[in-house]
């Protein structure tokens, strides 16, 4: 005796299953979701707020920072890593298959992240000095933090994998 199973629909469902892996394995729309996520609360939370990924406000600005921007712009804004803003706008992130990265180009980036020494230029101490301000050849520069993620938003991020994953490997769409 001999019985013949034929399954109808198996072509389909080979398409379906390899739709779902391509979906799996290519993960550069997801991190490039998460990219956009970051910036975006790297501005609205750490430059328009003042304050570290943590929560902390950023230490102000020194006496002889503010006048030195009030000599440079006349204009008074004494916003703390806004004097031009090209750090905020320089904040950008580059999605790969299974990464995001996400920073700033501008060498002074990182001395404000994590803080240091600089050594100032003639031309501004010599300025300072005549203000009556007694400045080294170097200064500190205080950490002012602007890159991270908080523990919120770290859980989005997860929320928005569970997301992803829910529409484009189980749905297959």
């Amino acid at each position: 005796m001999k019985i013949n199973i034929k399954a109808s629909g198996v072509s389909k469902l080979k398409q379906r299953l390899q739709s779902q892996a391509d979906h799996l394995l290519n993960m550069q729309p997801f991190w490039q979701l998460v990219g956009m996520y970051v910036q975006k609360q790297t501005i609205k939370e750490r430059f328009d707020k003042e304050q570290t990924p943590d929560g902390t406000k950023w230490k102000p600005l020194a006496p002889m920072t503010v006048a030195w921007r009030l000599r440079r712009n006349k204009s008074g804004d004494m916003r703390i890593l806004q004097d031009t803003g090209e750090l905020r706008r320089s904040v950008k992130y580059e999605a790969g298959n299974n990464y995001v990265k996400i920073g700033s180009n501008l060498k002074y980036a990182r001395i404000h992240q994590f803080g240091g020494n600089i050594r100032v230029s003639k031309k501004m101490r010599g300025f300072l000095h005549h203000r009556a301000f007694h400045v080294s050849s170097l200064i500190r520069i205080p950490a002012r933090p602007f890159l991270g993620v908080t523990a919120q938003e770290h859980k989005r991020i997860i929320d928005m994998f569970r997301v992803y994953l829910k529409r484009h490997v189980f749905t297959g769409g």
